[in-house]
């Protein structure tokens, strides 16, 4: 890109939507944890701009259709929150985003099922091949107890699923997580054939030989925490991101913004 005197284009998975979980999160609209994700995204496109004159764009490429089926958030939900993202970045930083999603790479087909069916089909690996990956790589094993423990707090904290007991949600979580996996990475290989030249970033840390570069969304944490599964807490002049449950445990004010719960105060 540098030597055809191009944009830096980075290619972002991200931003899927607000966790159903409300012990985690506030709502299933954006809020102060993504308007700073947004902020730190375009900060490191003007940082790159000032040594580099055509600058840097985030492609993002929300998976949220890819996998809100499994992870039960409402189609109409991931819509709402990724207008409203889209919707700031162009009012805040405009020519830094371009918004990416599945109804975009299948505009053809007539519904959000069956592009995730189609999806699958084409890039999909077989449920039983990421099952031996899992096993026999320690990297992949972590990444789906990762998703699986995930899955089992958004499943605890869902009216859904209410009437069944630990080990059966368990269980549930269990399995999901290698369909979340399986249409992970089918969205990745998607996304690796669409823009080959672009800069990979993840929300996960990574290796030093990985062909991905790690990035915190909020970077004064310890932890890599994102914004759709946790709330923002103002504290001693930074913000933080923590789960909704262990925020109201202590002596936090909830703020709003628009006239809706937007983060919080930790006095």
């Amino acid at each position: 890109m540098v030597a055809r005197d191009e944009p830096i284009a980075f290619v972002l998975p991200a931003f899927p939507g607000k966790s159903p979980n409300r012990r985690k999160t506030l709502s299933y609209l954006p809020d102060l944890a993504e308007r700073l994700a947004l902020q730190e995204l375009s900060e490191m496109c003007e940082a790159i701009g000032r040594i580099y004159a055509p600058g840097a764009v985030v492609h993002v490429c929300s998976d949220g259709y890819v996998f809100s089926d499994l992870v039960h958030i409402p189609d109409a939900h991931v819509r709402e929150y990724t207008d409203e993202l889209e919707s700031w970045s162009g009012e805040l930083y405009p020519r830094r985003f371009v918004y990416f999603d599945l109804k975009d790479a299948y505009p053809a087909l007539p519904d959000l099922d069956r592009m995730r069916e189609v999806l699958t089909q084409e890039y999909g690996e077989p449920v039983e091949a990421l099952s031996a990956q899992v096993k026999a790589d320690p990297a992949a094993n972590a990444m789906y107890r990762g998703i699986t423990r995930f899955l089992y707090e958004d499943y605890k904290g869902m009216s859904a699923f209410a009437d069944l007991s630990n080990t059966a949600i368990q269980k549930k979580a269990r399995a999901t997580a290698y369909r979340v996996i399986q249409r992970s990475n089918a969205w990745s290989s998607l996304l690796a054939k669409r823009y080959p030249r672009a800069v990979r970033l993840s929300i996960h840390p990574q290796g030093p030989d990985s062909t991905k570069f790690g990035i915190k969304l909020v970077p004064c944490l310890d932890i890599w925490r994102t914004p759709w599964h946790s709330v923002a807490v103002k504290r001693d002049g930074q913000v933080f991101l923590e789960r909704r449950a262990d925020v109201e445990a202590g002596a936090c004010r909830l703020m709003f913004r628009d006239g809706r719960p937007c983060h919080f105060i930790d006095f």
